[in-house]
């Protein structure tokens, strides 16, 4: 028998079936855990656009740098194989538009998609409003992809990894990543303090 590594369903071990029924699951609690938190208040995620509460970003670095210790201690391990991982081509500047343009959408409505469906589940109207929003949105894209197929397209750089830049292997991406998104919370926390400051 062979060795039991991560990922199961890319690597032969779960079949389609069970890998749907545990992302069906793990959706839930994913969703139960963002409501639990706040995260499905509106509120909230507009507050870190004017960094008044950096909670939400505070959470998802710290969650990025849990994730990246345990795949990293699971690679050292020989339990997981990171080639076997999707990891997206870059396009520089599809990504820029996109991240302006999926970033105004956040400040106006406080949601991104995954808040705004759990926000949904607990009855909240203006979630319901942002999903509307967000399928017409999509399907807007739809209509005008031919126009702008080219541009989608462009300044592709493949696949590119943090020590792909740096020289390395996965460990330096590692080393990188944790140091990035600490600063990255350093830095939100010191707008927090002082646009509180200011206020008072």
């Amino acid at each position: 028998m062979n060795d039991l590594i991560l990922p199961l369903y890319k690597n032969g071990f779960l079949s389609s079936e069970a890998n749907f029924f545990f992302a069906i699951v793990l959706g839930f609690a994913f969703g139960f855990v963002l409501e639990r938190t706040g995260f499905t208040r509106s509120q909230l995620i507009a507050d870190t656009f004017y960094f008044k509460n950096i909670a939400v970003p505070k959470i998802m670095g710290v969650t990025v740098i849990t994730a990246t210790t345990w795949f990293i201690f699971f690679a050292w391990m020989g339990w997981i194989d990171l080639s076997a991982l999707f990891t997206p081509a870059t396009y520089v500047w599809p990504y820029l538009v996109g991240g302006l343009l999926f970033g105004v959408g956040m400040v106006m409505a406080g949601y991104c998609p995954g808040t705004a469906v759990a926000g949904l589940g607990t009855g909240k109207s203006d979630a319901l409003v942002f999903i509307i929003g967000l399928f017409g949105g999509a399907f807007l894209y739809f209509v005008l992809y031919p126009y702008v197929q080219d541009f989608v397209s462009s300044s592709n750089l493949g696949v590119l990894k943090l020590h792909d830049l740096f020289g390395g292997n996965e460990y330096t991406s590692y080393i990188l990543t944790v140091a990035l998104e600490s600063g990255i919370i350093g830095f939100l926390m010191l707008l927090q303090k002082l646009t509180n400051k200011g206020e008072k």
